[in-house]
């Protein structure tokens, strides 16, 4: 037996009083109530969503744009179509005031093709400042 300090005969030291050895390697240590201590937990891999929230926050703004932008254009057009409406019914009230016929009435803006007594026609449109509307009839000369 060895008295030296840096060569121990014994693996481990007996601890003050008690008769175990001091080190606990390998040993499971206890809480007060007597339970072993829990592994850490483990770290799990995020999820897709979590993995994808950027790309995800992109995809649903884009969607979100589109429609706004699909919407804007069903209510514009739909703005178009019922001034068109409302003028080829002026058209047609304007005409049948000075005794004639319209067999056909399409505008488009401020530009009307209208079949009056089966001859055609173009009518330009003009609104003054008080909402009145004047008509210009020209007899039709295009293609």
């Amino acid at each position: 037996m060895s008295t030296d300090s840096t060569h121990p005969t014994d693996p481990a030291p007996a601890g003050p009083a008690t008769g175990f050895p001091a080190t606990t390697t390998g040993l499971i240590t206890t809480d007060p109530g007597g339970a072993p201590d829990a592994a850490p937990p483990e770290e799990r891999e995020p999820g897709w969503v979590a993995r994808n929230t950027t790309l995800l926050t992109t995809v649903l703004v884009a969607v979100i744009v589109v429609a706004v932008a699909i919407a804007g254009l069903v209510y514009y057009r739909d703005r178009i179509d019922r001034a068109n409406t409302a003028t080829e019914a002026a058209v047609a009230q304007s005409v049948a005031a000075q005794g004639a016929t319209v067999e056909t009435v399409e505008c488009s803006g401020d530009t009307c093709a209208a079949v009056i007594g089966g001859q055609a026609y173009t009518v330009l449109v003009q609104e003054d400042g008080r909402g009145q509307r004047h008509f210009g009839v020209s007899a039709y000369a295009g293609d």
